[in-house]
């Protein structure tokens, strides 16, 4: 995965995991983890609405990141590799 200047989208709740700007509104996070995601109608796009409070939905947010299309789901861990690898 190379990186890119993706900002994370302004909806999604504070916490760990995130969507970002690549978000094309494919609704498969929200089929995988519906308690965790919302769509913002304005934007197509996904936004993680609900942090996971168990570990189910901690195990969904996992899956959704690994097989997100485009790779729009992340966390915060992800991230910080993600800049490291960069430098």
């Amino acid at each position: 995965m190379e990186m890119t200047e993706s900002r994370r989208l302004p909806n999604n709740v504070h916490g760990k995991y995130y969507t970002i700007e690549e978000c094309d509104g494919c609704a498969y996070c929200a089929m995988i983890a519906p308690e965790n995601f919302d769509f913002h109608k304005e934007t197509n796009t996904y936004f993680v609405s609900k942090q996971p409070a168990t570990p189910e939905e901690e195990e969904l947010m996992q899956q959704v990141i690994e097989d997100c299309p485009i790779d729009a789901v992340r966390t915060d861990v992800q991230y910080l590799e993600l800049e490291r690898s960069s430098e």
